[in-house]
C-alpha cells in the first residue's frame, strides 16, 4: 500500500510541473504562442488554490477512501482530457480538473497512513 501511495505522489508532483519543460511542444500542438500555452500553467496553479478547499467540503461525508479514489479519477479524466484536446481551452479545462483532483487526493493522502489500525 504503501509503495501505492509514494507513486501516485510521484505521479501527481511530476505532472504538476512537467507542462513547464514541454511549453514549446505544448504552444506547436496547439497551435498558440508559448506565452499562451503558459496559461495551462497558471489554471493548474488556480485549481490548486481553489479545488481543494471546494473539493474537501463536497468530499466530507464520504469516506476518506471514495474520497481519495474519486479524485484520482477526476484526476486521471482531466489528464486524460487535457491529452486528447486539439484546443487551448478544452485543454485549459483538462488542467483544471486534474489539478482538482491533485490538490484533493494530496489532503487525503497525507492522512491515510494515520488511519492504520489503532495501537493496542
Amino acid at each position: 500500500m504503501v509503495w501505492l501511495l509514494g507513486a501516485i505522489t510521484f505521479i501527481m508532483g511530476t505532472s504538476e510541473m512537467i507542462v513547464t519543460g514541454l511549453l514549446s511542444q505544448f504552444s506547436g500542438a496547439l497551435g498558440v504562442s508559448v506565452s499562451s500555452a503558459g496559461m495551462l500553467i497558471t489554471v493548474f496553479a488556480v485549481g490548486m488554490m481553489f479545488g481543494p478547499p471546494v473539493m474537501s467540503l463536497a468530499t466530507l461525508r464520504l469516506p476518506r477512501r471514495d474520497a481519495l479514489i474519486a479524485a484520482l479519477l477526476v484526476f486521471a479524466v482531466g489528464h486524460v482530457v487535457g491529452a486528447l484536446s486539439s484546443s487551448l481551452g478544452l485543454a485549459m479545462v483538462g488542467r483544471f480538473a486534474a489539478a482538482l483532483g491533485n490538490g484533493t487526493s494530496g489532503r487525503h493522502l497525507r492522512r491515510t497512513p494515520r488511519s492504520g489500525p489503532a495501537p493496542s
